[in-house]
């Protein structure tokens, strides 16, 4: 009886192989996992960068209300790579509500190899400005 006891306290090969298979396959899972959570940390940093850029568009770019008219604009940061803003005036009604007026800014990057961008679209009332008070 000693012998039979002696040789079944370890573990056979095949027990060492189903454990390092399963080890092996919670480890990758984890990897993948780790992956997504880095992607989800960038993302979401750029679109906060973006965020901040664009209180820095209407600092550096100002628009007055007696100077707005129908335009498309943009540029680029000095100091925050890779970052490019549009602006885009368009007047709402003419005829019906004069001095509206609809602005859209979009931040716009590149992030892994597509482009991304946040936009914001506001309407802008100006109703002393020279596009709507001008006679044609």
């Amino acid at each position: 009886m000693n012998k039979a006891s002696a040789s079944k306290k370890g573990l056979t090969l095949i027990e060492v192989l189903i454990a390092l298979v399963i080890l092996s396959v919670g480890v990758s899972s984890m990897m993948v996992a780790m992956s997504r959570c880095l992607s989800v940390v960038r993302t979401a940093r750029n679109r906060e960068v973006a965020r901040g850029l664009f209180q820095r568009v209407d600092i550096e770019n100002p628009i007055e209300s007696v100077d707005m008219e129908e335009l498309s604009e943009s540029g680029e940061f000095d100091d925050t790579e890779g970052y490019q803003w549009f602006r885009n005036i368009v007047i709402v009604d003419e005829e019906e509500r004069p001095g509206l007026f609809l602005v859209t800014i979009r931040i716009q990057w590149s992030e892994r190899g597509r482009d991304a961008f946040e936009e914001i679209t506001v309407y802008k009332y100006a109703p002393d400005a020279e596009s709507v008070t001008q006679e044609f």
